[in-house]
């Protein structure tokens, strides 16, 4: 083909091209904005930042429709002219004509696996930190919407706010939030509140540091409740501990390149997807280690001491068997607790029953025994070393850990050494009532199904690695399809509408597109051959439209 003519085809086909891509992509990007600035999360002056960041995802869709439209004007004037007849009058096989197609079709492909692999999920994560980066408008447009603001496991309520700025020199909150009628709720591991707290207003203090940011809560006349001491107070004044917005903003798959993905496929302990579930599965198999300790103790000589983690406070539960996670006596009808003040025996009390289990109310990764003596089994009167009574024994503590016991240190382990580990032994019936009874069996199935979790983690986190890069290598691949087939069709049908061939290329692009989202949710639930078919079958069925439509044109 002469070059002025492939110089002018090409041309023509960039120039509708980036025409049409600019159209679609504004219309959409404007659209992607309406909830935002509909929810106050982002202002005016963040508005033009927030269409150019959310334009840049748009375009792995506006591209590949721009192309299939610019492939059909261009070659549907083409041959409604005659020129595609001339051409070929003069030599030029169907093949020649349609190189501009296939070059900027492979400039095409070039530029949405750049887009999809690098500009597409560097954009999404700039988005969604310029809507997350100000807590206060956050928290405004919370307010202003009845509603909570969730920050990692915090529920923060308000029934009005007002904002204040404050210094900017580093050495005071940068803004102030005055909040009247307050909530806030601290969620534990397992979905339960741990802490409570609710008053009549309340200061929140933002303040920055680099790119992060922290929270300092003040709460006046406030009520609180904390469910590890299953305690209500009222206080003047409390001050919750800080949160860290820091947290806030985790990768997942869809924001990391390919280099990110292959580093998250090496390195999965280290991914938070996994890194949690994996903490508890370390935590849980120490836990095993604890029980066993606490069996074997109370066994030899029916005595075992509690610390918790600073080593300040001791207890010591004597006399004691345990059934399940009932502390029995085990002679006579009541077994006794001490309390241990730098090696000595504090206060005491005899009880009939008490209870000794994992506090579930833990973080991940974090292990740790609840002691509860419930008061109606508690004696009366609790004395000290001195035989003075100092008030009744405490009806529950937390955060205690049993003393001199040898733990495996498996902070380092493998995914696949903590899953071998976990092993259920064979001789074992997890269906077996009896089981239950025996802490350290009991504490064995928690650890398999903590392990078992982490294995499931592990897996979904490697099908999204593997659903993306799918997706993106067929979304790469679509685009030039596209636009060759619009140009194929608009040659054969020569002198139909070209509005009615581009119907006809855009309905099978968008099965084409529909196939590899499709397909793409199938590897994410489980990788497997059905779903690596349904996500590449689009592209096979374009590249056989266009095989077809160009044997029928070559005929002809």
């Amino acid at each position: 083909m002469p070059r002025i003519l492939f110089r002018n085809i090409l041309a023509d086909l960039i120039r509708i091209h980036l025409l049409t891509a600019s159209v679609l992509v504004s219309v959409i990007a404007f659209g992607a904005a309406i909830r935002p600035i509909m929810q106050n999360l982002i202002g005016v002056e963040d508005l033009l930042a927030f269409i150019a960041l959310a334009s840049i995802p748009m375009l792995q869709f506006a591209l590949p429709f721009a192309g299939a439209f610019a492939g059909t004007l261009v070659y549907a004037r083409l041959a409604a002219d005659n020129e595609v007849l001339a051409m070929s009058a003069a030599g030029l096989s169907y093949r020649r004509i349609l190189m501009p197609a296939a070059g900027l079709g492979l400039i095409f492909f070039i530029v949405m696996v750049v887009l999809l692999d690098a500009a597409v999920p560097r954009s999404w994560t700039s988005v969604q930190r310029l809507i997350t980066r100000d807590v206060t408008r956050l928290f405004v447009g919370a307010v202003e919407r009845r509603e909570a603001l969730v920050i990692d496991r915090t529920q923060l309520y308000a029934d009005e706010v007002a904002v204040f700025e404050g210094v900017t020199d580093g050495t005071g909150p940068a803004t102030r939030l005055s909040l009247a009628g307050v909530a806030a709720i601290e969620l534990g591991l397992d979905g339960r509140p741990v802490s409570e707290f609710t008053a009549e207003f309340a200061t929140v203090d933002v303040y920055r540091e680099n790119d992060s940011a922290y929270l300092k809560l003040l709460f006046k006349n406030a009520t609180a409740y904390n469910s590890d001491e299953g305690a209500l107070v009222s206080v003047p004044q409390a001050e919750p501990e800080a949160i860290d917005l820091g947290k806030g903003l985790r990768l997942k798959p869809k924001d990391l390149d390919l280099r990110g993905l292959l580093g998250v496929w090496n390195d999965i302990e280290r991914y938070h997807a996994v890194a949690e579930p994996r903490e508890r599965a370390v935590a849980a198999l120490a836990g095993v280690d604890y029980w066993t300790c606490v069996l074997e103790r109370l066994e030899s000589d029916g005595a075992v001491r509690l610390v918790d983690r600073d080593g300040r406070r001791a207890f010591e539960v004597r006399n004691a068997r345990l059934v399940g996670e009932r502390l029995l006596p085990r002679t006579g009808d009541a077994l006794e607790l001490v309390e241990l003040e730098r090696g000595s025996a504090g206060r005491r009390a005899s009880v009939r029953e008490a209870t000794l289990r994992t506090d579930s109310r833990r973080r991940a990764g974090e292990l740790a025994f609840e002691l509860a003596a419930s008061p109606d089994h508690a004696s009366d009167t609790v004395t000290d070393n001195r035989g003075s009574t100092n008030g009744r024994w405490p009806p529950r503590l937390t955060g205690l850990l049993p003393s001199a016991c040898a733990i495996t240190d498996r902070s380092a382990f493998s995914v696949a050494e903590l899953i071998e580990g976990s092993r259920l032994p064979a001789e074992l019936d997890p269906n077996n009532e009896a089981v239950r009874d025996n802490p350290a069996l009991a504490a064995r199935l928690d650890a398999y199904s903590a392990a078992s979790e982490m294995s499931e983690a592990v897996r979904k986190v490697r099908a999204d690695i593997v659903a993306r890069i799918v997706q993106r290598a067929n979304q790469s691949l679509c685009a030039p399809l596209m636009l060759i087939l619009g140009a194929v069709l608009a040659m054969r049908l020569r002198g139909s509408n070209p509005l009615r061939v581009y119907m006809l290329a855009f309905i099978p692009s968008i099965a084409a597109i529909l196939l590899i989202s499709g397909g793409e949710q199938m590897l994410r639930d489980s990788t497997s051959v059905l779903g690596l078919t349904v996500a590449c079958s689009g592209n096979l069925g374009l590249t056989c439209m266009i095989f077809i439509a160009y044997r029928q044109l070559a005929r002809n």
